[in-house]
């Protein structure tokens, strides 16, 4: 059996698509976890409406408590041998929980698959790539794209942070009590994977095109991220740690700082040098300092030549002589530029 947990907090307006898409499968042994994480509009009657209607459903309730602890209370009151999530506002292919339980997959630890924003993005290809099979060091290389993501085949489409369009075996996950970070608001499906891969022996990638993000109005765009660099610290933290306790951090020295100077730019573009920050510049030059203060992001610096592209390099460069205001500057132009490109 396959455990679908959906999270769900205001979202009426998409919550039946979602659930209707599961309904919708060409496979019929599985249940839906509905967590109701507090939500304030329709939603928990739609949970119940569909609860009454279908006995695979079962539905949930808690205080808002985000995302983290909805998918967490999922995971504890799961059945199935795999553990799909799936976000209240995206929606599945038909196909995917029938791929999941195909008997020649059954062997290993977790499937990844591919996304697409939406149905209509998805064009299927006239020849479909083959499943890619990745057992023992192999799996090194799904590590390294959680902290610095490229592409498994030229054509593929997969998302290696996202919990998403994969599936988890529920036995590895409550071997090593894997659970979401409910400390961290950003950042916590990347450490939930990389928690896992670190257990998991074996995967396979199948690029086929199962899970459709939503981009609707208003979760495409950006804003000022209050608390975005006590987050992002306290990640970038926990992350270290995880790495070094699976004795992992020497091999994935490069990519480890590599994603820290990712997470630094996306700190001074989103909180510190946003726009839209109420804080005075004075403020921001002060976060900035204790920035720099920051073991781990000062190391990074070191890696700033030999990672990233070229526009985080010279955001990065300024950063590391202390030119506040050109910082400031191409932070401002970032984020303008990636607002613009999210709305298009």
């Amino acid at each position: 059996m396959i455990s679908v947990i959906i999270p769900v907090y205001n979202t009426e307006k998409y919550l039946r698509r979602c659930i209707d898409s599961v309904l919708g499968s060409d496979y019929s042994d599985f249940e839906i976890l509905l967590i109701n994480d507090g939500s304030t509009d329709g939603s928990p009657g739609i949970c119940l409406e569909y609860a009454l209607k279908d006995s695979r459903i079962k539905v949930f309730h808690q205080e808002n408590q985000g995302v983290s602890a909805a998918r967490n209370s999922g995971i504890e009151k799961a059945c199935g041998e795999w553990i799909v999530f799936v976000d209240s506002d995206d929606y599945i292919s038909k196909d995917f929980l029938g791929i999941i339980a195909q008997e020649e997959y059954k062997g290993y630890d977790f499937l990844l698959f591919d996304y697409a924003s939406s149905a209509k993005d998805d064009t299927p290809s006239a020849h479909p790539p083959k499943p890619l099979f990745l057992k023992g060091r192999q799996m090194l290389k799904l590590v390294k794209r959680i902290l610095v993501p490229r592409r498994l085949i030229p054509q593929g489409n997969a998302d290696f942070r996202s919990p998403c369009a994969r599936a988890f075996k529920k036995s590895i996950i409550d071997q090593y009590s894997i659970h979401f970070s409910t400390r961290l608001t950003i950042g916590e499906d990347l450490l939930f994977n990389m928690e896992y891969q670190l257990k998991a022996r074996s995967c396979v990638y199948i690029p086929s095109t199962v899970y459709f993000y939503d981009i609707h109005t208003g979760s495409a765009t950006h804003g000022f991220k209050a608390g975005l660099f006590r987050n992002h610290e306290r990640l970038l933290k926990d992350l270290k740690q995880l790495l070094e306790d699976n004795h992992m951090l020497s091999l994935l020295e490069k990519e480890y700082y590599s994603y820290a100077l990712e997470n630094m730019t996306y700190v001074l573009v989103w909180e510190i040098f946003s726009p839209l920050s109420p804080r005075p510049y004075r403020v921001n030059r002060r976060l900035c300092q204790r920035l720099m203060k920051n073991s781990i992001y000062r190391r990074a610096l070191r890696y700033n030549q030999k990672t990233g592209i070229l526009p985080r390099k010279v955001l990065v460069f300024f950063v590391r002589v202390r030119c506040w205001p050109v910082t400031a500057l191409i932070c401002r132009i970032s984020f303008s530029y990636l607002n613009g490109k999210s709305s298009l």
